[in-house]
């Protein structure tokens, strides 16, 4: 029997039947492990050790039931942590990767906070230009609009941290009034935003969610987006689908993981579209559910295999 914790937000913050952190909590349990639920705020970081309150969890179905009292406990006394907070990665995100720097000399944490802080999960996949679409990350409006008119083509703009497409708006060519909403987009001026070519796919296509394990592929659905909606989020109401994975989408993937394991992460959720990356999951990748429901269960059996070994 093995112990994880995991730190993420409160129950209440979650969708309980899809959430990923859930479904991972519930397979472990499944197979006879303890599982113990910390909120970010119940940990402290004292002479070098990392301590925090937390409550045992046994999943029920698909909601999640706390068991027992809430107890003092030092992290380094688990198998593994999790890292599962959901963006934004604001001040209190990066704050919780600093406290939780010295556990990785204790055990193992999923994924390395300094691997979090290192790769924006806008920025990560520029390091590997040719799997990218054209990109400038910029703050000046009408930096952004030359470039728009350099590569001619739509834009994607993205706000740096945040998740489930808030903040990204298509930006079509020769739109009227475009300077005010990059303006707007980036504060004055104050805050860099990701302008990215848009990448037009066949109607009723969306983009894949590719979801890795120590670098190695555990499975994909595609994400199609909702009637007049271009973001395919599953949260902006986009739903999900099965598809294979191209031999491009496998390159991309055997690209990527050096840099990966590198960075100590080893969960990862990958976003592709029309075989070009545009975004790479770090803090809270979410999928299993999907995967399960699409699969069966074997897309995440070698993930708890690999948990088991520890």
């Amino acid at each position: 029997m093995k112990r994880f914790a995991f730190v993420m937000d409160p129950l209440e913050k979650l969708d309980l039947p899809w959430d990923t952190s859930l479904c991972l909590l519930r397979k472990l349990h499944a197979r006879g492990h303890e599982t113990y639920l910390f909120l970010p705020a119940s940990l402290s970081l004292e002479g070098g050790k990392v301590r925090g309150r937390g409550r045992q969890i046994s999943p029920r179905g698909e909601i999640g039931d706390r068991h027992g009292p809430e107890k003092a406990f030092d992290l380094a006394g688990f198998d593994a942590v999790f890292i599962r907070k959901d963006p934004p990665f604001d001040q209190s995100y990066l704050a919780l990767t600093y406290l939780l720097g010295p556990l990785v000399k204790e055990t193992v944490v999923i994924n390395h906070p300094q691997g979090i802080r290192n790769a924006n999960e806008k920025l990560f996949g520029l390091r590997f230009g040719r799997w990218t679409p054209a990109t400038l990350v910029s703050s000046d409006a009408d930096e952004i609009l030359s470039f728009q008119r350099k590569i001619r083509s739509d834009l994607v703009i993205k706000p740096l941290y945040e998740k489930g497409g808030k903040g990204v708006f298509l930006l079509p060519r020769n739109r009227k009034g475009a300077r005010r909403f990059l303006i707007q987009a980036t504060r004055g001026g104050k805050d860099p935003v990701v302008a990215q070519k848009f990448i037009p796919v066949p109607k009723g296509d969306g983009d894949k969610r590719i979801l890795l394990w120590k670098g190695n592929i555990l499975g994909a659905f595609e994400r199609i987006p909702r009637a007049g909606e271009f973001r395919s989020n599953l949260s902006l109401g986009g739903r999900f689908s099965a598809c294979g994975i191209t031999k491009s989408e496998k390159a991309l993937v055997r690209d990527l993981k050096p840099a990966l394991l590198r960075e100590g992460l080893h969960f990862v959720g990958i976003d592709v579209r029309g075989e070009k990356l545009i975004e790479v999951n770090v803090t809270s990748p979410a999928g299993l559910v999907e995967l399960d429901r699409l699969y069966g269960k074997e897309p995440a059996k070698k993930m708890i295999l690999d948990l088991e070994k520890l």
